[in-house]
């Protein structure tokens, strides 16, 4: 069973600006190749280093965490899914997510 939302676009839960910008990432762009729940957890856990929406330094691009947390919005978890999120024993970057 797929989790019901409030019927609002991803865009309008996100910052504006920050969805643009995910939307033109290319490292979004590269997270068409993962097709399954378990390749995204798996790549939470090999890649994203904090939760904040932005990346630190000099370049202001979307962060990798917030990337992913976009790639969950398109699709569209089920409750057993998102329970197996919230429970996850590997990483706080994935239950953050």
């Amino acid at each position: 069973m797929e989790i019901q939302t409030s019927g609002k676009p991803i865009d309008l839960l996100m910052e504006k600006v920050l969805c643009m910008n995910i939307l033109s990432s290319e490292y979004f762009k590269e997270l068409y190749r993962l097709k399954t729940y378990h390749e995204v957890i798996d790549e939470i856990y090999s890649c994203v280093e904090h939760v904040e929406p932005w990346m630190t330094g000099n370049c202001r691009g979307p962060s990798t965490a917030f990337c992913l947390l976009y790639k969950f919005f398109t699709m569209k978890l089920t409750i057993k899914q998102m329970h197996g999120l919230l429970k996850h024993p590997d990483s706080p970057y994935i239950r953050a997510v």
